[in-house]
């Protein structure tokens, strides 16, 4: 399911109504009888009505809100197409009840309030859209990170374990795992292409992150940038890769290199963030011609041959959390603090 926001008196012609009401500083959402799953008060515009009297008329029958304060918000479509050929629109409100009384005899079974969104919502696509217009989001901090690779997984789950988020990689999830051809100019480019994809195929918050690999000194021609597996069109496997740096840096010395990272955050279909911040490059480190040993970090090949400039230490021989430092700096933190 799709959701979109437009300014309201956009759509001009609306089937539904939604209304987003507060109760003493919390959400007050309504359960169906038929359901378990809970949802804003709203349903179809009744010939005659306008589309603000179909939202009294809802809120009351839903929630037996009795006293209350109540403004349009936005306009809203929602369907399954992304050229919008399907689906219908409506308009959103917010009420500030004062004065909840008895729930009407409805096909409503009960109110309750909450902090945040509960997990088992109806229209979860839609409330997640619509809620968020006013500050309201899920609790859980469930992000799926678009990455297939275990090891940068685990790292990213240690480096914002402080954040309280819970990240699942792309193996946890259930469907065809889209293809992202990452042709950017920029790794920023490359992560809002990662994300976008992902979310369109699972419909749930997601963020991708991309990394180039930039070298002081090194002949423009030999910049590796976003292209660090790919060399003059070719995809180099982790022991090619180690063969073709360790050839650079016999060449021209110890090479002094840093990361310049990316991160597109995709909340939903009307929030989506990203940033490539200089708090988000890694520290300066050498890429030398020895490599550490026979042991290799599978999504990490290029740790054998990296040095950390200050402890003079293989990347491999740094303990976990400077580890998880160099892999993760402070910078994605502050972005998902931010956001999040």
């Amino acid at each position: 399911m799709i959701c979109r926001t437009y300014e309201t008196d956009t759509l001009k012609r609306y089937k539904y109504v939604v209304t987003l009401s507060r109760y003493k500083g919390k959400i007050l959402m309504s359960r169906h009888k038929e359901r378990t799953t809970w949802e804003a008060q709203g349903g179809h515009i009744e010939p005659g009505e306008t589309p603000l009297q179909a939202a009294k008329r809802e809120l009351y029958e839903e929630s037996g809100a009795l006293e209350y304060t109540i403004v349009p918000l936005c306009d809203y479509w929602a369907g399954e197409r992304e050229d919008g050929a399907d689906g219908a629109g409506g308009m959103v409100f917010v009420a500030d009840i004062e004065t909840l009384g008895p729930l009407p005899e409805s096909e409503m079974a009960q109110v309750q309030t909450f902090e945040w969104l509960p997990e088992n919502l109806t229209y979860p696509e839609i409330a997640s859209v619509l809620y968020r217009k006013i500050g309201f989001g899920f609790r859980t901090g469930r992000l799926l990170y678009g990455t297939g690779n275990p090891a940068k997984l685990e790292a990213m789950q240690r480096r914002l374990k402080p954040l309280g988020l819970e990240l699942m990689g792309l193996k946890d999830m259930k469907g065809e795992i889209p293809v992202v051809e990452e042709n950017g100019a920029t790794p920023l480019e490359n992560a809002e292409k990662k994300a976008a994809a992902y979310y369109r195929a699972f419909r749930t918050p997601v963020f991708s992150c991309d990394s180039g690999l930039y070298i002081e000194g090194l002949p423009e021609e030999d910049q590796p940038g976003v292209h660090v597996r790919t060399v003059k069109g070719k995809y180099l496997t982790d022991g090619e890769m180690l063969e073709y740096y360790a050839g650079l840096a016999r060449r021209y010395g110890d090479l002094k290199a840093r990361y310049r990272n990316a991160v597109c955050l995709v909340l939903d279909e009307a929030h989506s963030y990203s940033a490539m911040e200089k708090s988000m490059e890694s520290r300066p480190f050498l890429i030398v011609d020895r490599p550490h040993s026979a042991v290799r970090n599978p999504g990490f090949p290029l740790d054998s041959l990296s040095v950390d400039i200050p402890t003079g230490k293989y990347f491999y021989d740094l303990d976990a959390g400077a580890a998880d430092e160099v892999a993760v700096e402070d910078g994605f933190l502050e972005f998902f603090r931010k956001y999040l």
